[in-house]
């Protein structure tokens, strides 16, 4: 029986040799597809053609996203087969989601990602205001993200930070949830999304909310990536 993996079973698959297969249809597979993987569409998905893979080797099958069912069922299908296969349920939006390179035709159409700056200030919970306010004020943005590990957990603007007591906490400071995007977000959508937020930076996170970096609106605007 076919077993599901998340991105980090898939690449500890991968570091082993295993077989990567898209079975979206062909044109999805031409236009972005994870590095390495075959073409296989479900549809196509006959005996001739499974028998193209290494018997000898691990099979890992993903689609579009969690919702779509062709994965999981061309998993079943290679498990009555005899493959030793894996279901990558969250696919192609997750690995992009992660800001994770990707092949075909329009793998080099720009994305937030392609924007993304990694000068924002963070801080811990239990961090005190008087070293928040010092790097806020050092920093490019005028606020801070309260982080537990990577994951974000709020942001702190210099204006609350610069009013509070020395020994006053990030976790006391943080306004929660601040919102996020994923790195593949296109820039068409960012763009909509600086606008009905009437912001001008946007914090980009994995799925897992875990910290990637943050992208301004003068960048996207004139349209070129931040320097290094």
């Amino acid at each position: 029986m076919a077993r599901t993996v998340d991105l980090a079973g898939v690449q500890e698959l991968l570091a082993r040799g295993a077989q990567l297969v898209e079975v979206l249809p062909r044109e999805e597979y031409d236009e972005l597809h994870l590095p390495g993987a075959v073409s296989m569409p479900l549809k196509t998905l006959d005996a001739q053609h499974a028998a193209e893979l290494d018997r000898s080797r691990a099979v890992i099958v993903y689609c579009w996203d969690a919702l779509c069912d062709l994965s999981p069922r061309a998993a079943a299908l290679l498990g009555e087969r005899g493959f030793d296969v894996y279901d990558y349920a969250l696919s192609k939006v997750d690995w992009m989601a992660h800001g994770l390179p990707m092949d075909g035709t329009a793998a080099g159409v720009p994305t937030a990602l392609s924007l993304i700056r990694n000068d924002v200030v963070t801080c811990a919970l239990d961090e005190r205001a008087a070293d928040i306010r010092q790097r806020i004020d050092a920093g490019p943005y005028g606020f801070a993200l309260a982080l537990a590990g990577r994951v974000v957990l709020g942001r702190i603007r210099g204006s609350r930070v610069r009013d509070a007591p020395d020994d006053a906490t990030a976790e006391t400071l943080m306004e929660p949830g601040p919102s996020t995007t994923r790195p593949h977000t296109p820039l068409g959508e960012l763009a909509e999304r600086f606008q009905r937020a009437g912001t001008n930076t946007i914090i980009l996170t994995t799925p897992e909310g875990e910290l990637l970096g943050v992208v301004r609106r003068s960048d996207l605007e004139r349209g070129a990536p931040p320097e290094r």
